[in-house]
């Protein structure tokens, strides 16, 4: 956790990966100790745990102990069909073998907070199958993962081709995320409904055996070095796990690839020198209103306003001008890898 300044302002800002996997989830091979141990050696802020219909690891006494990591323990549940992974978060109830309305409505009136889980996926091999989020016009989640790294990583396997240099250099085939998902998330949020976005590890550490021998892959150490999503939280508000999910929901965050930089030095706000917003707040239009940004690395800094790409700029540092009302959010690459994904922030009549 460190502080950093955006504008005349001061936020704390923590790093963590979302939606991991333990021994509790029934395709989960790894301890929370463990867990606990190569997100501390990452130097993470905060982990949340997502294991399929249980939040068992409530009880693990690594959890109970744990002092310094925060360890944000909810839930990931589907319909019947397997399908709609949603990531729930503040409710002790599981909901199993119910239609995806029924749980997303329950969740959303009980004050839960919730994330559609990889809601698009691609495949190039029958042999895994995809777990979607096929009706759209179920929406009442909180946000989306609008990256996922297992998700992606999968879509790219056809294991006699490509098999072993995927379970070699797993990263090499991360490289952004979907843009149908991007696509469908700036349409919520241009139709009014906003919606956070988070990036998530979907970390489970898998295995296969070979010649007798069991060999593990996409191991949590390996996914901590990669995708995370980073918060903000203004001084003074305490940081724990209200305070982390809250900001998770507002989508006071930004996700970013770490295989492709360290953002030690990255804000992006709106200001007119008076006025000024973050991600995921409101700010008033009015003239002289930018969208200002800084970067520790020269990289490809793109603007896009309601979903559509307005303009772009190769830079370290540099603002966008804002010439009307809009949701407008930062896509930034480097070497035409994606590295960082604001958040929208509202720019309202």
């Amino acid at each position: 956790m460190k502080k950093k300044n955006i504008f005349d302002r001061t936020f704390y800002e923590l790093t963590g990966c979302i939606h991991n996997h333990s021994v509790y989830s029934y395709d989960g091979i790894i301890s929370m100790a463990r867990i606990i141990r190569e997100a501390k050696l990452r130097e993470l802020d905060y982990i949340t745990i997502n294991d399929h219909n249980t939040r068992e690891a409530l009880q693990d006494e690594s959890y109970l102990k744990e002092k310094d990591l925060i360890i944000i323990v909810g839930a990931e549940v589907n319909d019947p069909e397997m399908n709609h992974h949603y990531l729930v978060f503040n409710s002790e109830k599981i909901i199993q073998n119910a239609e995806v309305q029924d749980y997303v409505s329950y969740y959303r009136a009980n004050e839960a907070i919730g994330f559609a889980a990889h809601p698009i996926e691609r495949r190039i091999s029958r042999r895994f199958r995809k777990y979607e989020w096929h009706n759209k016009e179920v929406d009442g989640f909180d946000g989306l993962e609008i990256w996922n790294y297992l998700s992606e990583w999968i879509g790219k396997m056809k294991p006699k081709m490509n098999g072993l240099f995927l379970v070699i250099f797993p990263s090499f085939f991360v490289v952004k995320p979907f843009r149908e998902i991007l696509n469908w998330w700036d349409k919520m949020n241009t139709e009014g409904k906003r919606k956070a976005g988070i990036g998530s590890v979907d970390a489970h550490t898998e295995r296969m055996s070979k010649f007798g021998i069991e060999f593990k892959f996409l191991r949590h150490r390996t996914l901590y070095k990669a995708l995370r999503t980073n918060v903000l939280i203004e001084s003074p508000t305490p940081v724990n796990e209200s305070s982390i999910l809250k900001a998770l929901k507002n989508g006071n965050s930004y996700i970013v690839n770490y295989k492709n930089g360290n953002p030690f030095d990255f804000y992006a706000g709106i200001s007119n020198g008076e006025i000024n917003a973050i991600l995921g707040e409101d700010i008033k239009f009015r003239e002289g209103l930018k969208f200002y940004f800084r970067l520790p690395a020269i990289a490809r800094v793109s603007l896009y306003r309601d979903g559509i790409k307005l303009q772009s700029q190769t830079t370290e540092m540099g603002y966008f001008e804002i010439d009307s009302p809009g949701n407008y959010r930062l896509e930034i690459t480097k070497w035409g890898r994606g590295w960082i994904y604001t958040n929208n922030i509202f720019v309202i009549e």
